[in-house]
């Protein structure tokens, strides 16, 4: 349905904004201007300003900026026409006459809606019966108390009753078909509950409308996740679950996180530390990019820690890059190996996935690092190759000013890596095919124990750990990621760096460092020493790595 101009002039015309705003925030007049605490995140002192005149409202805070629509589709999450409803309402007019099309589609929307609702209600409330135990159950064993499940509006969908229920309240078979809560039988053409014997998860719109179900079965049925069809209220790649939950909790200045699954969005709810949201069993789409940067400029991308979950985060990447902006864009965050939000939470407790969080890569550096992965930069060609390729992706960039930032920070990086190889480093240079005898390769981890310990002395010895090369391929590649996840963040304390390094996937090396045998042949305890002790014995190290007579060459332990 179309609105003319002159229409949506009038009412916010009729309808001064702060009349719109007050509904919402407690206002101050002052002078030709309103103020007061901004809606949009959590402030103590007042930054939010209407000036009715001009007919907008900007908060100097967060750079909230808006009409009366724009006020409502964001407050409560409506569609355009929905706010212009809304509006009309306040001012007493009637809505424009519409087509009689429009008048069918509108019709049949709300029809959907209405059954959309009646059907979570009745997911609820079988929740509590003694049909809905296993499900219950199984929501209390991964941890959800009954305010979680209140919240997400989560039910149990029984193997019948549904139909017959919604039958009883006036509703046909062709709009429960419509509203995707009933199948047909190819065989017979009989109508039957969709949704049988499933823990029953409420997709909401902006505005807090069921839309959709996602539901996971219960034993061995297959598939184990299934999702409404696409229809009139729903379309996978322009949602996203959790939104509404997700705006609360901004509002509390957490950060954003996007997850995989609905479990990982409401353990991480739970968690008290993020907002979470997750895609709706897809990739990353456009749409979604866009629906994130209106909660958040920079939502921070955890995906599990399998090789699924990464490829999702090269395509995530991928399709963010075209669409970046200024001040709008995303960090990432690494799991460990095969575990994911919930996982985390579950065996590192919130402190540990708080770090991940907190540790989570720029957009910039996530794109090299995981370029840099996939080449041997050793070889020549493969380094051309490699600057190449992301070179490449900065083109992508649609922005300009965006991918000439981009594209500067790239070639800076690029000019210090030849620098590097000209200087004879190690980070590009052959390394040693034998395998590094016992009493030198201790030697080394002895070095990477120290600095796991003390992230603070990677700074001052640089030039010399760069120099270093064990032969050891897993230790070397953990030394470089250590190296830069110190640079990057000088602050890292041992706890967040030894994290980080997991969630890359070096536990192996690290429980070859860190492991009992080491701690065995090691005459000092890493974690024990002061900063100050840790600096000499470093140097100690370093020279005993490089051939010289020190502090620990006699012993057994760091003999060749």
């Amino acid at each position: 349905m179309a609105v003319s101009p002159e229409f949506i002039e009038d009412l916010r015309q009729r309808v001064p904004l702060s009349d719109v705003v007050a509904r919402r925030v407690k206002l101050v007049r002052k002078g030709r201007r309103h103020s007061g605490l901004c809606p949009f995140h959590a402030e103590k002192t007042p930054s939010f300003s209407v000036v009715d005149d001009d007919g907008f409202y900007h908060c100097f805070g967060c750079g909230a900026h808006g009409d009366a629509i724009s006020f409502l589709r964001e407050m409560d999450g409506l569609e355009f026409l929905e706010a212009v409803e809304r509006l009309a309402e306040m001012a007493g007019l009637r809505m424009p006459q519409s087509a009689p099309q429009d008048s069918a589609i509108l019709n049949q929307r709300k029809v959907i809606l209405t059954i959309l609702e009646e059907t979570t209600l009745f997911f609820e409330v079988a929740l509590r019966r003694e049909d809905g135990r296993e499900a219950a159950h199984y929501l209390k064993q991964r941890g959800l108390n009954a305010a979680i499940v209140k919240a997400y509006r989560i039910g149990y969908s029984p193997r019948f009753g549904l139909r017959k229920t919604l039958k009883e309240k006036g509703f046909s078979d062709s709009d429960m078909l419509a509203a995707g809560v009933v199948g047909k039988s190819d065989r017979d053409s009989s109508f039957y509950d969709y949704f049988r014997d499933r823990v029953m998860f409420p997709i909401e719109n902006r505005q807090g409308k069921v839309i959709a179900f996602g539901a996971r079965a219960l034993g061995d049925a297959q598939p184990k996740y299934l999702n409404s069809g696409e229809g009139p209220t729903f379309s996978k790649k322009g949602m996203l679950y959790g939104w509404v939950q997700a705006r609360g909790g901004l509002r509390r200045n957490l950060p954003l996180v996007v997850v995989e699954g609905y479990m990982d969005v409401i353990a991480v709810h739970k968690s008290g530390v993020a907002a979470a949201v997750a895609p709706l069993g897809t990739a990353l789409t456009i749409e979604q990019v866009a629906l994130l940067w209106k909660l958040h400029d920079e939502p921070v991308l955890c995906f599990d820690g399998d090789v699924a979950g990464q490829n999702a985060q090269i395509r995530a990447l991928e399709r963010i890059l075209p669409v970046l902006e200024p001040g709008r864009s995303a960090r990432l965050a690494v799991l460990p190996q095969g575990k994911d939000p919930d996982d985390v939470i579950l065996s590192s407790g919130v402190e540990g996935f708080s770090r991940i969080i907190a540790t989570s890569q720029s957009l910039a550096d996530s794109l090299w690092e995981t370029l840099h992965a996939k080449f041997d930069l050793r070889k020549p060609e493969l380094r051309a190759q490699f600057w190449q390729a992301i070179r490449d992706h900065v083109r992508s960039i649609g922005h300009t000013q965006v991918r000439s930032a981009y594209g500067d920070e790239v070639e800076s990086r690029i000019a210090t890596m030849r620098n590097q190889i000209r200087g004879g480093s190690s980070m590009v240079t052959p390394r040693q095919a034998f395998r590094p005898q016992t009493g030198l390769i201790n030697r080394h981890r002895a070095v990477l124990a120290l600095l796991l310990a003390h992230p603070a002395t990677v700074s001052a010895n640089f030039e010399a750990l760069s120099m270093l090369d064990s032969g050891d391929l897993a230790l070397e590649s953990m030394k470089k990621a250590l190296i830069d996840a110190v640079i990057i963040d000088p602050d890292l304390d041992a706890v967040a760096l030894r994290h980080h390094l997991e969630g890359l996937n070096f536990s192996g090396a690290l429980a070859l460092v860190v492991g009992d045998d080491m701690k065995s042949r090691l005459p000092f305890n890493p974690a024990e020493l002061s900063s100050a002790q840790a600096t000499v014995y470093l140097d100690e190290l370093l020279q005993l790595v490089g051939g010289k007579v020190g502090l620990f060459s006699q012993m057994d332990t760091f003999r060749k």
